[in-house]
């Protein structure tokens, strides 16, 4: 598999801060996100502005992320941003497999949500109450799914700087640091996948299940193509695909209610 020819070197600054990243993409984030998301459920009916301040908390860590692997590239004395994937690609075969992945994503994604029975309550109105384990993707769908312009275009914003941060973050940053450490590029890129599924853990077992098995893909056309800025098109795309498309608040809307 392709990645970089040289194995990036951080030094002691931007070593620090790797180690940081790599610690709140471990802890951090799945508890930031469980107890974001569940705010999120508790306040969605009741708070109209509830969705956006989550859209809005997500886009700003998605940017300190992006400014962070900026500040370590900067930092760093070996590293470059070919070692974070920022450069074009110099691999053209794996995107077929790319092409033909992502169309059976997209099939296994559509058969799972298509014509989900109405679930019961979705924990607004419980005060401080515990809330039950999300069953299926479908109620996690309705809770973030916009319903009106003002939401469609902060999720607009969202896909995007998901796609940019998060690649860079999972894919580049956690790669070319395991590397650094001496792991092999393909147990530094899975132990990025196990990272990056669990920051969706909020969403229950498909958190786990679809954006794991896409973060895997993701990783697999990273390497092979040398470049991230393939994997940070097709983050995008799906990210807009499923809050604007699948989430655009028609087919949602009517579950809620």
């Amino acid at each position: 598999m392709l990645w970089t020819e040289s194995v990036p070197q951080f030094g002691l600054v931007a070593g620090a801060l790797a180690f940081a990243l790599v610690g709140y993409a471990a802890v951090g984030e799945p508890l930031l996100g469980w107890r974001a998301f569940a705010r999120l459920r508790r306040r969605r009916d009741s708070d109209p502005r509830a969705l956006v301040r989550f859209y809005r908390l997500a886009i700003g860590i998605h940017l300190g992320w992006a400014a962070a692997v900026a500040l370590i590239v900067l930092l760093a004395p070996g590293v470059t941003a070919a070692h974070v994937g920022l450069r074009a690609p110099v691999a053209w075969t794996p995107l077929l497999a790319a092409v033909l992945g992502f169309g059976l994503a997209l099939l296994i994604f559509w058969l799972i949500t298509r014509n989900r029975p109405k679930s019961g309550g979705t924990g607004a109105g419980t005060g401080t109450a515990p809330l039950p384990p999300i069953p299926d993707p479908g109620q996690a769908l309705t809770v973030l799914a916009p319903r009106n312009s003002r939401e469609r275009r902060a999720a607009a914003a969202l896909a995007v700087t998901a796609g940019v941060g998060e690649e860079l973050l999972y894919r580049g940053l956690l790669v070319a640091f395991g590397a650094s450490l001496g792991l092999p590029v393909w147990a530094a890129a899975a132990g990025a996948c196990v990272l990056f599924a669990l920051a969706h853990v909020y969403q229950g077992w498909w958190g786990l299940v679809g954006p794991g098995l896409l973060g895997a893909l993701f990783m697999v056309v990273y390497l092979g193509t040398g470049s991230l800025l393939v994997p940070i098109a097709a983050h995008v795309a799906l990210e807009l695909r499923s809050l604007l498309l699948t989430g655009s608040g028609r087919r949602h809307r009517a579950r809620a209610l």
